[in-house]
Formats: C-alpha cells, sequence, structure tokens
C-alpha cells in the first residue's frame, strides 16, 4: 500500500492529509492552528510565527513516518506566497525538516479547491463554491459541474480582521463597513452569481465547518452537510454576530481559532444571501483533497520530499 502526506500551509492552519494512492482513500487528517496571517508585519512573516510553523512540519512529518508515508508534499498559499521573506522561510524549512514546499498562485489554488470538491461531490451540479482562508478567499462558479468563474481574492478573514479591526463585541456600524467592502469588492461574481441563476453555496472548511458543527452539536463525518437556513437566520448567525470573542469560544461546535475570525464569514455568507444565494452546504473537502487527485493524475509537476 503505498501512502503519501499532504501538508496544506495555510493562512490560519495547517492541514495534514494522509492518504493511499492505491485505494485513493483518506487515511488520517488533522489540523492544527498555526496563524501566519496573524504572525505577519509588514508583509514579513516574524521568527516567532515561522519557528512555530517549522514545529508543525516537524510534528507532521513525525506523524507521516509513522504512518508509514513514502512521500510528503508541501502546499503553500496566499500568506506564503505573498510574504516579503518567502524564500528565507522555504529555506529555513529546508534546512530543518529536509522537507521542500511548493508555493502556488492563486488561480492554482481554486483549481485545486474546485477539484478537491466536485470529484468527490457528485449529487451536486450548480453552485458557488467559497473557501475563505486568513489570506485570501476563492469563489469558483460551476455550472453542470464545470467551472466557468474562477478567481482568488486578496483578502481573507484575519486579513479583513486586521483590516478593520472590530471590536470584541461586533458593532452595528462595524459589520455594515465589512458588508460594503463586500459589495465593492464582489461586484463582478454578483453579477455573474445572477446570470447563470446560481442558487446554492458550497462552503469549504475552516469556519463553514464550524456552523454545521454548532447546528449539528457535534462533528460531522460526510461530504457535504445541507445547512439549516432558517436554523442559520434566526440563530446561529446572530448568536455569532452578538457575542464577544470570548463568548464564542464557548459555544458548542465553535473552535477556539475560529472564534475571532469567524464573523468574517457570517457576513460574507449573509451579503451573498441578500443576493440571491438560498442554499448553504459545508464540506471538509479542500486544497488537498484536489492536490491529492493532481499527485494521482500527473497534472501538475510537484516537488515532493522522500521520507
Amino acid at each position: 500500500m503505498s501512502k503519501i502526506g499532504i501538508i496544506d500551509i495555510g493562512s490560519n492552519t495547517f492541514n495534514l492529509l494522509v492518504s493511499c494512492t492505491d485505494s485513493k482513500k483518506t487515511l488520517y487528517s488533522k489540523e492544527e492552528y498555526v496563524g501566519i496571517r496573524k504572525g505577519t508585519k509588514k508583509n514579513i512573516i516574524q521568527k516567532k510565527t515561522v519557528s512555530e510553523s517549522i514545529f508543525k512540519i516537524k510534528k507532521f512529518k513525525k506523524i507521516c513516518k509513522k504512518l508509514n508515508c513514502e512521500k510528503i508534499y508541501l502546499i503553500a498559499t496566499a500568506s506564503l506566497r505573498n510574504a516579503l521573506n518567502k524564500t528565507d522561510f522555504i529555506a529555513t524549512c529546508k534546512k530543518e525538516t529536509d522537507l521542500i514546499i511548493n508555493v502556488i498562485s492563486g488561480d492554482n489554488e481554486a483549481k485545486l479547491i474546485f477539484d478537491g470538491i466536485t470529484n468527490n461531490i457528485k449529487e451536486l451540479r450548480n453552485f458557488v463554491i467559497v473557501d475563505i482562508g486568513g489570506a485570501s478567499t476563492e469563489f469558483i462558479i460551476t455550472k453542470n459541474k464545470k467551472s466557468i468563474f474562477s478567481k482568488s481574492y486578496s483578502f481573507g478573514s484575519q486579513l479583513l480582521i486586521q483590516k478593520f479591526n472590530p471590536s470584541k463585541r461586533l458593532k452595528e456600524k462595524e459589520e455594515e463597513e465589512i458588508y460594503l467592502f463586500f459589495k465593492k469588492e464582489l461586484q463582478e461574481l454578483i453579477l455573474l452569481l445572477k446570470k447563470h441563476s446560481i442558487k446554492n453555496l458550497i462552503g469549504s472548511s475552516g469556519s463553514f465547518n464550524c456552523i454545521t458543527n454548532i447546528e449539528l452539536n457535534q462533528k460531522y463525518d460526510t461530504n457535504y452537510h445541507k445547512l439549516n437556513i432558517e436554523n442559520y437566520k434566526t440563530t446561529i448567525a446572530p448568536l455569532i454576530l452578538n457575542s464577544t470573542v470570548y463568548e464564542r469560544t464557548k459555544i458548542a461546535g465553535l473552535t477556539k481559532m475560529r472564534a475571532e475570525n469567524i464573523i468574517i464569514t457570517i457576513i460574507l455568507i449573509n451579503f451573498l444571501m441578500d443576493n440571491k444565494i438560498k442554499n448553504i452546504y459545508t464540506t471538509k473537502l479542500s486544497l488537498n483533497e484536489g492536490v491529492f487527485s493532481n499527485i494521482l493524475n500527473k497534472l501538475i509537476p510537484w516537488q515532493e520530499s522522500l521520507l
């Protein structure tokens, strides 16, 4: 049985996926908070954050060795690709872990997210995929299971928290400012959603999964879940938006690492629902599943590290 490990070096969290190339099944997955975007000042990843990142990568490498992986693929997204000290970070990682980092473009990130979701969710045909990370957000409009619009926007949940610096308990004026930001930045997207009559949204990983965990009061293990819209509108969204950051950490299903940033996801969902989105689905599928699919099909020449 041939096993590989894929590590997504995200702007908020690092995500490990261990899969079997023979059975094409996931054997293990783990998510841990690092907060590269939060630990970045003036586009320079701070030394403490670099050290924390290397520590997590070493930890994931040990897990891969224990699970007898033959190869590891490291994939880095917005916070690393935009960092002024990106080259130093990559060199430090190679020196400390003997692992090579692949830094991907926003366009490739969106394509990989699309592949990860559409290769595993067969029942839905027309929808917009939304993946909101710490430093970028990807939107992919899918019609008849084909991507007709794909774009990576240079804003994410942590970046917007830093930009708007909302109060611990979100004020109405602050919520309106963030809402109007989306209204300005997403004009092209909204026109296309309306033109193609897209009513379904699939929210990928992160805060979207927290919303489902809150609804179910437990973690879910299916490929995707359809939210109860009325419950979301009347209970979940107001609960989150009207709570302090600390109070959010006490909400069952909401992980502590998402307590600050989840308001950005809620405001974005509310904005999209005001623009004809009717159904919200959430999924754990994302970038790593797309990378795995591309490795199997040899579509992208990845730099790999042998164990």
